[in-house]
């Protein structure tokens, strides 16, 4: 029984996780409107079964669509709703990266709000040992 339980909720988080890719793909791809359609799907799924992580990160995906979109007001609400469903939860991994997405949106609305975002996700990072995240926080710090 246990056992079919862990599946199930592997499964789930696979599929929430594999749509929230494919709105990633699409972005990077340039197809903006697929990629605010699975994020769509991908956020439906997520709310269905309680899933508090993909929750978090479909939002950053809304933030960075929104951004593409040049929808300031919707980028940067998407970005706040991120920060906040993953801070309640406690996920520094995801925490950090939106962290370091929404200091990158915000750049040059308030260099100190901004630099404070960036700052508080190179310290994550580094606490966490995620050399690469930590080089990237870095240089957007310097930019910022």
């Amino acid at each position: 029984m246990q056992r079919g339980v862990i599946s199930i909720l592997l499964l789930q988080h696979g599929v929430a996780l594999s749509r929230i890719a494919l709105a990633q793909f699409h972005l990077a791809a340039g197809d903006v409107g697929q990629a605010l359609s699975a994020a769509n799907t991908a956020l439906e799924f997520a709310v269905e079964k309680r899933l508090g992580l993909e929750q978090g990160v479909v939002h950053r995906t809304f933030g960075e669509i929104y951004r593409a979109l040049d929808n300031r007001d919707e980028a940067d609400a998407a970005f706040r709703r991120s920060f906040d469903v993953l801070d309640a939860i406690q996920s520094r991994p995801e925490l950090a990266q939106t962290l370091l997405a929404y200091g990158r949106f915000r750049r040059g609305d308030n260099r100190q709000e901004d630099r404070i975002l960036i700052q508080r996700a190179l310290s994550l990072f580094e606490e966490m040992g995620a050399t690469g995240w930590v080089d990237e926080a870095r240089a957007a710090l310097a930019a910022a």
